[in-house]
């Protein structure tokens, strides 16, 4: 081998190494930042729901409805929570990462189902059924935190976070100035219940590239998608259960569900599929960007000009 080609041999190698960063690790602020908010949101979601619907003699039908209608917010939070401990617990123990993975979610998962079916004990088959709901919602959420890549991960929920934001403070609003942002069920479908889920889409990308960013961790386009689409995936799994969840506790709770609420729920639903997707893609498209945009390329081999 020629000295010239030893030299390229060399600086192909310090290209490939600069290319490939060694991998970096979520830090601790923000693991302990989406541990708390997690552990808060979950307690405080489930107590406002026994606070909105529970009754001490048990649920009428009136009840069952508000439950029903109520029943989204603490299966997204729940989802989150079970992910985050997901994330969390790996660091926190020592063992094999996909143990503990499960381990985390599935002890959030149980921790939750448990206060939910102690808050609505005094029914016993609605509180099995919320149970159930809100254990399987820190499962099934638990499942996005699996991926080996955990700064991608955390910055996905980290995006995510954001986006629970973005739902509170809408909740605040329409609290605090008994006016509602979608004064019709109709108006969902105007043009405001198309823009907020596509801002908040894009928020929740900025935020999962600037994560990125920050930690230099060195993750690629593909990893930039995934974070930035994880809030509205949340959003739509979260959905998903919940209609289930939805029509179980209907089935369990009354006899009977009048057409006008069944119309309310059905519609309800649907912009919450259409929110999420919307989200979903508005996350990755902004996270994309960004990568493609933002980050600074990596300085070109010049190996074919001095050969």
């Amino acid at each position: 081998m020629t000295e010239t080609q030893e030299a390229q041999a060399q600086e192909h190698g310090t290209e490939r190494h600069a290319e490939a960063p060694p991998a970096a690790q979520p830090g601790r602020v923000a693991l302990w930042v989406l541990g708390v908010t997690a552990v808060l949101s979950l307690a405080g979601v489930v107590f406002s729901l026994y606070q909105l619907t529970g009754m001490a003699d048990g649920l009428d039908d009136t009840g069952v409805m508000l439950l029903a209608n109520s029943l989204f917010s603490p299966i997204i939070v729940a989802a989150f929570a079970g992910a985050v401990a997901g994330v969390v617990t790996p660091r926190l123990l020592r063992g094999p990462q996909r143990a503990l993975t499960a381990l985390g979610f599935t002890v959030v998962g149980l921790a939750a189902g448990a206060v939910a079916y102690a808050s609505f004990a005094v029914d016993a088959s609605i509180a099995l059924v919320l149970a159930l709901v809100l254990f399987g919602s820190a499962v099934i959420g638990g499942l996005f935190a699996l991926p080996k890549r955990g700064t991608t991960v955390v910055a996905g929920l980290s995006a995510t976070l954001l986006l629970l934001v973005f739902m509170f403070a809408r909740g605040l609003f329409e609290a605090a100035t008994s006016v509602s942002l979608f004064s019709d069920p109709l108006d969902q479908y105007g043009a405001l219940g198309r823009a907020i889920p596509f801002i908040a889409g894009l928020a929740c990308g900025v935020c999962a590239f600037l994560y990125l960013r920050k930690k230099k961790a060195g993750v690629k386009l593909l990893g930039h998608l995934v974070a930035g689409a994880t809030p509205g995936a949340i959003w739509l799994v979260s959905t998903m259960i919940a209609q289930i969840g939805v029509e179980v506790l209907l089935n369990v709770g009354l006899d009977e569900v009048s057409p006008l609420d069944t119309a309310f729920l059905a519609l309800s639903f649907q912009w919450q599929y259409n929110g999420s997707m919307t989200a979903m893609f508005a996350g990755a498209l902004c996270a994309v960007l960004a990568f493609g945009l933002l980050l600074p390329k990596a300085p070109k081999a010049k190996a074919a000009k001095r050969s």
